[in-house]
């Protein structure tokens, strides 16, 4: 049993994280597994924007063949949308998505996170694509 620094409550060690910065791999966090997942939430929702700037940062790092700039250029001439579905509001993350070909690496667009894992999903096959829309019109047909 370990006494929790944050709620006071003793708990099985098995509600405790695993302390990972510590060379003792054996060693647990001081707070259990429900407080750091309060603490984190409360995180993320007083920095929202932080944390979707840094993202971003991280993602346009990473995707190198989809720099900023084009990043920026292909977002205004979609209209700050989905180049897919047009929703304005990215999902996910916070951020909209730099679309690239899994084949040759060329940005393609900037898409929503419901959008992009779709794409993905489907793995950016256009028959697969086009069989679901044959299978989605085939029930449309019959209500």
């Amino acid at each position: 049993m370990l006494l929790c620094t944050k709620c006071n409550i003793s708990k099985p060690e098995s509600e405790f994280h695993r302390e990972a910065r510590n060379t003792l791999r054996n060693m647990k966090r001081t707070q259990c597994k429900a407080c750091d997942y309060i603490k984190q939430k409360n995180y993320v929702l007083k920095n929202k924007e932080k944390i979707a700037s840094r993202t971003l940062a991280y993602r346009r790092e990473k995707f190198r063949f989809f720099p900023s700039d084009l990043y920026d250029a292909r977002l205004k001439e979609q209209g700050n949308v989905c180049a897919i579905c047009g929703t304005d509001s990215p999902g996910g993350r916070g951020t909209f998505h730099a679309d690239h070909d899994h084949q040759t690496n060329q940005p393609r667009g900037v898409l929503c996170h419901n959008c992009n894992v779709a794409l993905g999903n489907f793995k950016d096959n256009p028959e697969l694509l086009q069989a679901a829309i044959e299978y989605l019109n085939k029930y449309l047909e019959v209500e």
